[in-house]
Formats: structure tokens, C-alpha cells, sequence
């Protein structure tokens, strides 16, 4: 399903036209019946030649009622670009090709209106004239119907000549759905109502949906297209939506019904920005401005981000000091401030207009819907924004990742506009993100690096812990979990427990730390089991655990350390106790190995640490990895 949309200068016969077109009367409101004047938006049907059904959106050519013209607009597939034959080309005919232009509305048929009140001669002046103001337009190309809605001439020709420049492929379905309200109100018994253009998805009956920006949650209770209900709306289509849950002042013109957690609102966004043919002064950051996008109107403030000389020049403001300022008819790429967050994708159309002067001034495309701050000529920011410029909405993704390094999925596809689902990786797939491979590579060098060092410089520690090696990677916990656990797989290092270390990494130790320890060692055995402090054998905590990774210490505490063999002796010889006699006091333990409670006690409640024995009340007896060694 496609929707058109009239546009042209005021009483050039729009809405007399669509109701010839539709046998429907687009005028909703008792004053524009009175003034013969479309005020806000109007809305039909027909069918065409071929079968197809197409909504049309009328909207109001007065100068006054431009903001609702460009509510119509955003989300149509096609125009009916309407010049009245007896008066020919006028102002807002300028203003309403330039906004098509801008909204790269390419499909589109030229309505010559009330033929029937001039003659065959002035007819062809006309269009003639109009023929020549289209050259280099985006209608470069549209055909040029005669038309009289009070006779009925043309009538059919132009529903084929409609026909023949829509598309037959549907409107593309990227599981995004996004409807911009362009109209809300109440019926009694029912509650709130929104309509809007569809686009980018379906909406179903029963749908869990939310309103942006102010995510107020609501239910679809019934959809209706063309006044027919529907248990789905499809892209491209006009839609009424009665929503449950929501109070008529949740929700008003620009606001977007989305799905929940689909869209992102921004009120900031990086673009390309072309300014209007013809216009009599430069467009400078200075000015007072208003965005128009979908059917939202929000005002804004602009920042120009590149400073070529044939573009920006200095500008006399007219209450005095300079400015930078773009021509006519000139791209630049921009920063765009919005006082209002919009669900904003790549590729998204918009308008800019002067609130001062009353005339659309720039029109352009969203390159970038949440791009930070971007400061003036930064060179590396202009290389990304031009390199997303063209690029299909997979190759964006693909863009996106190279860019970022590391995207979650789920956030790519709001990033880059598309179905999770049908996301390249472009890269390498690592759990729930896609990763650049050069942004891969350079983390795991980066990574093997930084452990090197560490070893080097910490000989005595196991490796680095895992927290300080993910900060000073600067990635997120998930993704640092997904590396190291790549990585590991691929040999490149080793995670035990908090500590990451390289794998070809040897326990050994400075020939001076090593003279130390078998000094150390040889106490420890001649003493036993009363063994002497570390700190009275010079052994510090950080060679003591050294050893223990070794496989030649075993701490019991920060003080008290064992020789391994003396240490496995001594555990074997408290199983077998208990094996023997049952549940055991320190008492029994201290006097079975000759030694005192000081050295008893932090060694039973090592063991209880460990799982070999296990302590109720005062006695001990043998825990599940002491029964496992008893019975091995």
C-alpha cells in the first residue's frame, strides 16, 4: 500500500481534486468548508487502474498553514503536484517543490487544475512554464496532466499517470515499526485515537506499544485502515490506532508510536544539510529555526561542522557583527539541536525553516542519530559522516561496527535501522556482539602486551587481575568476558579465577628470590611442624603465595606456611585419625602431631576451608574432599 500526497499553492484546487479523485470530501472542519480553505490535514482513498488502493493525504497550501503541510508530507511515497492553470506558477508552488526536493519525494505527477477556465493556448503556457521550473528538481521528469475536477477531464488519465509512477514492491518492512502522529483525538466509548503514515514495520492487534519521546506505555485495542478494521497494518499504510491506556494528552501531533525498546529518542544529530534554491540570503547558525520531521515540528539551533571556502563565507547580520553563512543552493554538514527528542534513524528526511523570514530555508538526511558533541573541522568525525553518506542499510551496519570497534547487536539494529535478525556480522560475532576485526586484533595485542609487561615487572604475582585489565582495555564487562573467553579458547592467555596471565607463562623465580625461598623451605622442614613465622624468615606474602602457585608452599595463613610435602603429610595424618577414631577435639589433633594449639587451630580451620574435614561443635569430622581422599 502506498500513500500520495497533494501539494501546491493555496486555492489551486487540491481538495476540489482528491474529491473528484476519491468522491471523498478531505475537508474535516466546518471553517475550512466556510473559507474554502484547507487548514490541517485531509485524508481519502481510491483505487487505481491496476487495482491497487492508495491513501492521500490533502494538506493546506496557505503560507499560514505550512507546519501542517509538512505534518502531511513526511511519510509519503508520492506527490500530486497541483498548478492551477488560470493563475499559474506562484510562491507557495515554489515552497512546496522545494520541501518535495527535500524530502527526496521523487514519484510525482503534475495536476494541471481548472482547465476548463482558460483557454488551450494559455493551457500550454503554463505548462510550459511549470516544465521549466521542475528542470533539476526531483519531479525533473513527472508528467503533466490536464485536469478539470468540474468536468471531470483528465480524471482518468491522471489516476494512470499515478499509477505508473508508484512502485509495485510494498513498502520495505524492517521490523521497526514507527507511526508519526499527525492527528489524536477521543471517541467516546472507545477512548484515544492516533493516525499516521506507517513505516519501517507491522502493528498488530493486542500490541504492547509506547509513546515517544515521553514513553508512555499503551495496547493496541483495534487497528483501521481506510476506514476498514484490520488485525494488521502493513508499511506504507495509512493507520487509526484506538489505544488502551493512554489519556487523550499522553499523545499529540509528532509524537511516534513505536514498539517498546525499538527506538532510541535523540534531540541531538549530526546531517547533511542542503539549503533552498533561490533564496535571497546566506543561511547562518544565527537564526531561528524550526525542524520539521515526520509530522513533528520542534525548534532548533544548528552548527555548521565543516568551514570549505566556496560554502561558508562571512556574513553582516542585519543588527550588526558577522557570521558564517551558507549560499543558496549549497551542502554542508551540520549539527542539529533539537529542544524536543524524535526517533530518529539514518536516512530519515527533514526541513528546516526560518521563523523569522516564514520560509523553509535548508532541507536533509540524518547521517548520525546520536553522535555526541562534534567539534568544528574535527577531520576524523567529517571522514565518518561522509563515509555513511550513500551506503545501503546493511552496509551501514557494517559501517556502524567498523566505527564503533564493538556493537551489541540488539543496538546495532536501532542504530543502523534494520531487523537484528537480517545484520551481517561484517566482522566477528562474539556472543551478543559483532566486532571489527581490527578493533579485535588491536584489543588482543593491546591485552598480550600489557600482560607482558606485567609479568616482567611482577615476577612473584600470578598475572593481572581481571577487573584492571578490562579498564585498561576500556571495554564494557560483557564484551570483556566474551574476549577473554575467545581468546582463551585460541590459547592467546589464560583466566583463572580473577586473575588473567599469558599461557606460556612458567612459575620461576629471580635467582635471589629463589635463594631465599630454599632457605625458607629448609626451616620450614627442620622446624615442623612447629614451624617458625614467615616474617621471621624474611619470606614475604607475595613470595610465600609465589611458591604456593608453585606447588612447593601452602599458606594456612598470612604468617604460617607449610612445606608442601610437610603439609601432605600432616593433612593424610589427621584422615587417618578420624578414619580411626571418629569426630576428633583439637585437643586429639595437637597432641597427635606434637604440636600446640597456636599452629591446631588455623590448621583444622584450613582444612575446614578446604573441605577436608568438617567442624560441628567442638569436634571435627572428615568433609566430602577428606572422604575423598580416604577412600582413594
Amino acid at each position: 500500500m502506498h500513500v500520495v500526497g497533494t501539494a501546491g499553492h493555496v486555492d489551486h484546487g487540491k481538495s476540489t481534486l482528491v474529491h473528484a479523485l476519491t468522491g471523498m470530501d478531505p475537508d474535516r472542519f466546518e471553517e475550512e468548508k466556510r473559507r474554502g480553505l484547507t487548514i490541517d490535514l485531509g485524508f481519502a482513498w481510491c483505487t487505481l487502474p491496476s487495482g491497487r488502493e492508495i491513501g492521500i493525504v490533502d494538506v493546506p497550501g496557505h503560507e499560514r498553514f505550512i507546519r501542517n503541510m509538512l505534518a502531511g508530507v513526511g511519510g509519503i511515497d508520492a506527490a500530486i503536484f497541483v498548478v492551477a492553470a488560470d493563475e499559474g506558477w506562484m510562491p507557495q508552488s515554489a515552497e512546496h517543490l522545494q520541501i518535495l526536493d527535500f524530502l527526496d519525494v521523487r514519484a510525482g505527477v503534475v495536476a494541471l487544475t481548472k482547465c476548463d477556465a482558460v483557454t488551450p493556448d494559455d493551457i500550454e503556457l503554463v505548462a510550459d512554464d511549470v516544465w521549466q521550473r521542475l528542470r533539476g528538481t526531483c519531479l525533473h521528469d513527472a508528467a503533466v496532466v490536464r485536469v478539470s475536477a468540474t468536468t471531470g477531464t483528465g480524471l482518468e488519465e491522471l489516476r494512470s499517470a499515478i499509477d505508473a509512477v508508484l512502485p509495485f514492491e510494498s513498502a520495505p518492512d524492517r521490523r521497526r515499526a514507527r507511526l508519526f502522529v499527525d492527528r489524536s483525538f477521543t471517541i467516546a466509548g472507545a477512548g484515544t485515537v492516533v493516525t499516521g503514515t506507517l513505516t519501517g514495520g507491522h502493528l498488530r492487534v493486542d500490541d504492547e506499544v509506547e509513546v515517544l519521546p515521553g514513553r508512555h506505555g499503551a495496547r493496541i485495542r483495534t487497528l483501521q485502515t481506510h476506514r476498514r478494521r484490520v488485525d494488521e497494518a502493513v508499511p506504507g499504510s495509512r493507520v487509526a490506532a484506538n489505544l488502551v491506556g493512554l489519556e487523550r494528552t499522553d499523545v499529540t501531533r509528532g509524537d511516534a508510536i513505536v514498539h517498546p525498546r525499538s527506538w532510541a529518542p535523540s534531540d541531538t544529530f549530526a546531517a547533511r544539510l542542503r539549503t533552498a534554491r533561490g533564496l535571497a540570503h546566506h543561511v547562518t547558525e544565527r537564526g531561528a529555526y524550526e525542524l520539521h520531521l515526520g509530522s513533528a515540528e520542534t525548534s532548533c539551533t544548528v552548527k555548521f561542522l565543516e568551514e570549505p571556502p566556496d560554502v561558508v563565507v562571512p556574513v553582516n547580520l542585519d543588527g550588526g557583527g558577522l557570521a558564517v553563512g551558507v549560499r543558496p543552493d549549497a551542502t554542508i554538514l551540520v549539527q542539529v539541536f533539537a529542544r524536543r527528542a524524535l526517533p530518529l534513524e539514518i536516512g530519515d528526511r527533514f526541513i528546516v525553516r526560518d521563523v523569522g523570514r516564514r520560509a523553509t530555508v535548508a532541507g536533509g538526511i540524518v547521517l548520525d542519530p546520536a553522535p555526541g558533541t562534534i567539534r568544528r573541522g574535527d577531520s576524523d568525525a567529517l571522514r565518518r559522516l561522509r563515509a555513511r553518506e550513500g551506503l545501503t542499510r546493511a552496509e551501514l551496519a557494517q559501517r556502524i561496527v567498523a566505527e564503533r570497534g564493538a556493537v551489541r547487536r540488539d543496538a546495532l539494529g536501532v542504530l543502523a535501522g534494520i531487523d537484528v535478525a537480517e545484520i551481517a556480522p561484517g566482522g566477528i560475532a562474539m556472543g551478543p556482539y559483532l566486532l571489527d576485526a581490527g578493533y579485535s586484533d588491536s584489543l588482543r595485542v593491546k591485552a598480550t602486551g600489557l600482560l607482558a609487561r606485567h609479568h616482567e615487572a611482577h615476577p612473584l604475582a600470578p598475572g593481572i587481575p581481571a577487573d584492571d585489565l578490562r579498564r585498561a582495555l576500556g571495554v564494557e564487562p560483557n564484551l570483556f568476558g566474551a574476549l577473554v573467553e575467545s581468546w582463551q579458547e585460541a590459547g592467546e592467555l589464560v583466566r583463572e579465577e580473577a586473575v588473567v596471565r599469558l599461557p606460556q607463562r612458567t612459575p620461576s623465580l629471580p635467582e635471589d628470590q629463589r635463594a631465599l625461598a630454599d632457605r625458607a623451605l629448609a626451616a620450614l622442614r627442620a622446624s615442623a611442624p612447629l614451624a617458625p613465622g614467615l616474617r621471621e624468615l624474611g619470606l614475604s606474602i607475595e613470595l610465600a603465595k609465589a611458591l604456593e602457585r608453585m606447588g612447593e608452599l601452602v599458606v594456612v595463613t598470612p604468617d604460617l606456611a607449610y612445606p608442601m610435602d610437610v603439609w601432605a603429610d600432616m593433612q593424610q595424618r589427621i584422615i587417618d585419625i578420624i578414619r580411626t577414631d571418629g569426630p576428633v577435639t583439637v585437643s586429639r589433633i595437637r597432641e597427635a602431631l606434637g604440636t600446640t594449639r597456636k599452629y591446631a587451630v588455623p590448621l583444622l580451620e584450613y582444612l575446614d576451608s578446604a573441605g577436608v574435614t568438617r567442624r560441628s561443635g567442638d569436634v571435627r569430622d572428615l568433609g566430602p574432599r577428606g572422604r575423598e581422599i580416604a577412600g582413594s
